[in-house]
């Protein structure tokens, strides 16, 4: 009897598992999820990093070699066109070479008057008789070589200077005798900021006129005011970019502003890096508000299309079937049914409908992890 109300004790603890194990797996349905076909804008964006770099930077050097005597700028200052950088004290070697094109100056000078003095007898003599025409033609031709070499004393000695006029007059003014050591100073060729200083006082620097290896760079100044980034396509979304089209730019450093540029250039060569190939591509956008800096890291969008007044639909709504675009449709009424539609523009997160839906139709959502939707799904 023990036994039998044991083993009839047993059966229902069985049962009462059972059923409890089959009531906790009935888990209520997921709410169904909708969304409706709006009508709106739909832009398909580039995105790539790059960095930005001046339009123009120039490089400072000093037509004469010698010691830097004064400094005028550092690093960041805001520089207008003439504006004075630096004084340059002319170097002794230099000081010397210049003296010794001058003295040659001197010395063709000497002889073009010599030999026009040689000129003018000669004729005097030829116009009497005294001499042949020949004689008298020589005596020409010389006056115009000694004319010839004297130009060319004065070719050499402004190509000495570096180009400067202004000081090869003042050394053509200059008694031969003169000990005086020259110091000139050297005039920002344009308007723009100075990014890099590479020389300090007291300082010898070469010239970039005569130095075998173009001189010393003494400062590099940049046109701020317009700002280039360059970046990476890649060559399957290179297809898609255009000169011309909008590009939105934002920096980590300038958190709180977009920039608006354009490409201006595309690169026709790839480039090919661990198999992969991409292009150059050139943006350039204004700096406005001056808070661009050179090598910035920038975060680009390219508008590639834009969409205007279309009918959108999240892309999570969307399914392929047979190869084919649709959606699970629902009425007003509550039915469902699969529609088959025809989709454009696609970006991120959004694809425009251009058949099979109406602006303000409900569409259902597919269950994540169902891996599909059956004829039931529609009933």
């Amino acid at each position: 009897m023990k036994k039998v109300g044991l083993t009839l004790i047993l059966l229902i603890l069985a049962a009462a598992v059972l059923y409890a194990f089959r009531l906790n797996g009935r888990r209520p349905a997921a709410p169904e999820e909708t969304v409706r076909v709006l009508r709106g804008d739909l832009i398909v964006k580039e995105a790539e990093t790059g960095s930005l770099e001046p339009i123009n930077v120039v490089e400072i050097k000093s037509e004469q070699a010698g010691e830097v005597k004064r400094l005028y700028i550092h690093a960041g200052d805001t520089v207008k066109a003439g504006q004075p950088l630096a004084t340059i004290q002319q170097e002794s070697n230099q000081a010397r070479k210049v003296a010794e094109v001058r003295a040659a100056i001197e010395q063709e000078r000497l002889n073009l008057e010599e030999a026009e003095r040689e000129w003018g007898r000669a004729k005097e003599l030829f116009e009497k008789g005294f001499i042949s025409r020949k004689e008298m033609e020589s005596s020409e031709k010389a006056k115009e070589n000694a004319k010839i070499k004297h130009d060319l004393a004065k070719r050499q000695l402004l190509l000495t200077l570096g180009g400067n006029r202004a000081l090869y007059e003042k050394y053509l003014q200059r008694d031969l005798n003169s000990r005086e050591v020259d110091e000139f100073t050297i005039d920002s060729p344009l308007s723009g900021t100075v990014i890099e200083v590479d020389i300090s006082e007291g300082e010898i620097v070469s010239s970039g006129a005569t130095a075998v290896s173009g001189g010393t760079t003494l400062m590099r100044i940049a046109d701020l005011s317009k700002m280039w980034v360059k970046t990476k396509i890649n060559e399957v979304n290179i297809g898609r970019i255009q000169v011309g089209q909008p590009v939105e730019v934002r920096l980590d450093a300038v958190p709180d502003q977009v920039y608006r540029g354009s490409v201006v250039k595309i690169s026709p060569k790839g480039e090919k890096v661990n198999n992969i190939v991409t292009y150059e591509v050139t943006i350039e956008l204004m700096n406005s508000d001056q808070r661009l800096m050179p090598s910035m890291t920038a975060n680009i969008d390219i508008l590639t299309r834009v969409e205007k007044d279309v009918l959108t639909l999240p892309l999570n709504a969307l399914e392929k079937a047979e190869g084919k675009e649709r959606v699970l449709y629902r009425s007003p009424t509550g039915e469902r049914q699969f529609r088959a539609v025809e989709v454009g523009a696609k970006n991120e997160t959004m694809a425009v409908i251009r058949d099979g839906l109406r602006e303000g139709d409900l569409v259902v959502i597919p269950r994540k992890g169902v891996g599909g939707r059956g004829p039931e799904d529609a009933e």
